[in-house]
């Protein structure tokens, strides 16, 4: 029976977040503010065309993004959308191999997608720079680039609120600058709230 509690629960939680913020195109509108904290975790994705032992690399991480949306909604019929433009300063705490951390921050571009809200999935990119205690053979600079891509969707509670969940692949390296730079790559997952300002 309490099975059915919760499932009543997420559908009246749904139902309410539909008559709040069904229109996705007056929440992402030009001159809004957004204000998105995340919390996330990962770990290193060995790729085929690296050769070799690979260091196991487990991370989890927190964020602020600062975001505003300098145009209308373009496009039309299923893609029409939103780019958000901001930054985002970060720290990635390392659990394997050995406790360690990272500090950044990051320019970041998303694209939201708004004929499905209150659900409104996006694509983002991001790059960013970070001081980083890892110290692994793939990586041995303290200086560290991040490039960043990935898929996600936000959920419209109201609308100056959105839940937000999303998948993000994470390339560091230190762009050449010292050897070795095989770089690291990883798969990481986020969750987290937006809130947004007009």
């Amino acid at each position: 029976m309490k099975r059915w509690n919760w499932f009543l629960a997420l559908g009246i939680l749904l139902a309410t977040g539909q008559a709040w913020g069904a229109d996705g195109g007056v929440v992402f509108t030009k001159g809004a503010k957004i204000v998105t904290v995340s919390v996330g975790g990962g770990a290193n994705l060995d790729l085929p065309a690296l050769e070799g032992e690979r260091t196991d690399v487990s991370l989890v991480n927190t964020s602020l993004r600062l975001g505003y949306l300098p145009f209308d909604p373009v496009g039309s019929g299923p893609l029409r959308g939103s780019f958000e433009v901001g930054i985002e300063p970060f720290v990635q705490l390392y659990l394997e191999p050995s406790m360690a951390s990272a500090e950044g921050v990051k320019a970041v571009g998303r694209y939201h997608i708004l004929p499905f809200a209150p659900i409104v999935p996006y694509a983002e990119f991001a790059m960013g720079v970070m001081h980083s205690n890892l110290g692994v053979k793939e990586l041995r600079s303290r200086h560290v680039f991040s490039l960043e891509g990935g898929v996600g969707v936000s959920y419209l509670l109201t609308p100056s609120l959105a839940l937000t969940g999303g998948y993000r692949f994470q390339h560091l390296s230190n762009a050449g600058t010292e050897d070795p730079n095989v770089g690291i790559n990883s798969s990481t997952g986020i969750l987290g709230a937006s809130f947004f300002f007009k």
